[in-house]
């Protein structure tokens, strides 16, 4: 699928197509919820599509096409981060290892059982280990006759600069406000599940936008966390109502780790922006004002930037199986502590 906002890019690789100079390895880079796997996948679907469009997009209906929808398509290859085999961890960590690109590498150096491209998706190839990273290097290098890499990353600053730089980057900007409201109201709209997704005003998707950095898939994700984000603005305001919010740690644990860390980072640079520019200026939990103004009178500007640092240290390892309530409860000792 290609998205309104991604027509510069797909413009792009359609150039290239055209004029047989696609190289051998892509990577999408962008913020999360800009689309970068569908994109992805709707230029592999058009590479071994055996009847394109005109604009190279795949036909839907060729015999290839029905294998890939079928998702059955022997050319296509996809990895994304999995747990490790055997692992007996109720939330494990989400990896691609070594095992999974030896195995990858050897299908990319078969024959091509349709007569034409071989390709492989690697979504979030962030998560590489640094032995899958070194493995996947020498088919980089050297990936032999019509085979096409493709990686997606919305944390480009994680992948070894020994992979980025044998890719030709194409960027996935945010698109402009009004083009991402437009489109995540026609998709509320078209949702069948109307009882759980009611109109939203325009100030209420402005407002979901804006959490998701005005990423329009990420904000119409927001829509399905609403619990989760209320229990982390519950957590996040517990000490203004007289509350501790370590009683939050154990619900905070059964969420997507590194979705909260980040919106707990959110929280961070609002009471940073009330305390250093004043109580007019714009923030993201803009619900939340009042709360967080009486937070910045109180708050020690020198531990806020080291909570920064904590979180940011927590995300940065955030690959790694830990006890998640211990970190929660370690996280939200130090947020009431400010």
């Amino acid at each position: 699928m290609i998205y309104p906002w991604q027509q510069m890019q797909w413009q792009q690789v359609n150039q290239l197509i055209t004029a047989d100079r696609l190289p051998h390895a892509l990577f999408l880079q962008g913020n999360e919820g800009l689309g970068k796997n569908d994109f992805a996948i709707a230029l592999a679907h058009a590479l071994l599509c055996k009847q394109p469009l005109a604009d190279h997009q795949a036909c839907g209906s060729c015999a290839s096409c029905k294998l890939l929808a079928a998702d059955s398509h022997p050319d296509l290859h996809y990895l994304q981060p999995v747990p490790a085999k055997k692992t007996q961890s109720l939330k494990p960590a989400l990896r691609i290892r070594i095992g999974d690109i030896r195995e990858l590498c050897d299908k990319l150096n078969q024959t091509s059982q349709y007569n034409g491209y071989r390709i492989a998706i690697l979504n979030q190839a962030d998560q590489l280990t640094i032995e899958a990273a070194n493995s996947l290097l020498k088919t980089l290098e050297e990936p032999g006759r019509e085979v096409l890499i493709i990686l997606t990353s919305a944390r480009a600053h994680r992948l070894p600069i020994t992979i980025r730089s044998r890719c030709q980057t194409i960027r996935f900007s945010v698109p402009e406000e009004k083009m991402s409201a437009q489109w995540l109201s026609e998709r509320i709209a078209a949702t069948a599940d109307t009882s759980a997704n009611e109109k939203q005003t325009g100030q209420q998707i402005s407002q979901l936008l804006k959490q998701a950095f005005g990423s329009p898939l990420a904000a119409f994700d927001l829509i399905a966390q609403a619990d989760q984000q209320q229990v982390l603005a519950d957590a996040m305001t517990a000490a203004i109502s007289g509350k501790s919010s370590l009683e939050y740690a154990a619900k905070l644990a059964k969420f997507a780790k590194l979705s909260m860390l980040e919106q707990m980072l959110c929280w961070v640079s609002d009471l940073n922006k009330l305390m250093s520019c004043g109580d007019e200026t714009g923030i993201i939990n803009e619900q939340y004002r009042k709360k967080l103004m009486l937070m910045a009178k109180k708050v020690n500007q020198k531990r806020l930037f080291q909570f920064y640092d904590q979180v940011n240290l927590n995300i940065l390892h955030s690959s790694i199986a830990v006890n998640e309530q211990l970190m929660w409860e370690n996280l939200l000792l130090s947020w009431d502590n400010l």
